[in-house]
């Protein structure tokens, strides 16, 4: 696997390959090439994906990685929300709230 010198640094990850899933194996940071072929030659025969790393200031590395979002958690926390509203609106209005706190209103 050769990579060029603008790409470097990567995540090299290596995975095994079981009934068409990956099982996680090994995973090292690499800042050139003779690092890269020890990893593969290491781990040859799996699967190895890279990944591109950001240098950040401080010169620690992050992952560049997008977190994926269930879409059905914005609509739960909506519901939930409305039917808070919904309860409290009732308490309001049978005079419950009010009397629990001792509230004149």
């Amino acid at each position: 696997m050769d990579l060029r010198n603008e790409d470097l640094p990567v995540t090299l990850q290596a995975f095994e390959l079981v009934d068409n899933n990956e099982i996680f194996i090994a995973e090292q940071v690499v800042s050139n090439q003779s690092d890269i072929k020890a990893f593969t030659t290491l781990y040859t025969g799996k699967l190895i994906k890279a990944k591109k790393l950001v240098v950040t200031e401080n010169n620690s590395y992050s992952s560049v990685t997008t977190k994926k979002r269930n879409p059905t958690t914005g609509l739960v926390m909506i519901i939930v929300i409305l039917i808070l509203l919904a309860l409290v609106i009732y308490g309001i209005s049978t005079g419950w709230i009010q009397q629990k706190f001792n509230l004149n209103i």
